[in-house]
């Protein structure tokens, strides 16, 4: 549906592609467009045959460039504060989406934008991206997580800069950063982003999710139980079908066949 305020298609076997898609107002976050993400993704999450996702927005000009701020006129707290905990209830369910996700950003990602950028698992930035929470100069703050999970991916000084002097990350900046896994010409993103997900496609399901799930929750804890949880989730994955069959494809020389079990 073209039409739709968010645009879910396969574009190769195991890929599927979530366009946020209100170009006329930047791609904007909307109640609708969160209730439609949070109905997406529950799709995703029960359909075995969609392995990777990538995220990205319509038109040239913006990933996400934050939330439809004329939802936010007139002091209603009530309806202002229900959207706020549905926003963040529905990017945590993204980050925590046991299939890798990547977000390939051309244009602006500000705000609730930037936030959902920084709930997947890879980020690619094309020369065009600018990264930024800007809630600042709206006399507000970051609602989605952004702020806390901007300090953890980048550190203190980097999140400071961002969110006190509203400053914008280039996708170059963003690269040097450590917050983007690549930078490249606009032309290139969704080439760039389809190379990342068929090498992720290649990987046996149940480990990717594991591997997920320690990247996430591990940097929390402290190092020797994270390592634990490490030797434990790997001597869970012994036992699987996919790691017979992984390693049975190595030593025959062969592609794998992984079936997820």
């Amino acid at each position: 549906m073209t039409d739709a305020v968010l645009i879910s298609e396969t574009i190769e076997p195991g890929i599927v592609r979530l366009a946020f898609n209100r170009p006329d107002k930047l791609n904007a976050l909307s109640s609708e467009v969160i209730r439609r993400l949070d109905e997406a993704l529950d799709r995703i999450a029960a359909d075995s045959g969609v392995r990777v996702v990538i995220l990205t927005g319509a038109g040239e000009r913006a990933f996400v460039a934050g939330a439809d701020i004329g939802e936010y006129r007139g002091r209603r707290a009530k309806p202002f504060i229900a959207y706020q905990h549905e926003s963040r209830r529905v990017f945590d369910k993204l980050e925590s989406l046991p299939k890798p996700t990547i977000a390939a950003i051309r244009g602006y990602a500000l705000g609730g934008g930037f936030e959902i950028a920084l709930c997947c698992d890879v980020i690619l930035c094309a020369a065009s991206a600018r990264l930024g929470l800007p809630e600042g100069l709206l006399g507000l703050s970051p609602g989605g997580g952004g702020s806390q999970r901007l300090v953890r991916a980048a550190g203190k000084y980097v999140a400071s800069e961002v969110m006190l002097g509203a400053r914008r990350i280039t996708g170059e900046r963003a690269f040097q950063l450590g917050l983007a896994a690549a930078v490249c010409p606009d032309e290139e993103l969704t080439t760039a982003a389809l190379e990342r997900a068929r090498a992720m496609l290649k990987v046996a399901p149940l480990a990717q999710a594991e591997m997920k799930r320690l990247i996430r929750i591990g940097p929390d804890a402290a190092l020797p139980a994270a390592q634990t949880l490490e030797q434990e989730v790997l001597f869970r994955l012994y036992g699987t079908d996919d790691a017979e069959e992984g390693v049975a494809a190595f030593l025959d020389k062969r592609a794998a066949r992984f079936r997820g079990e």
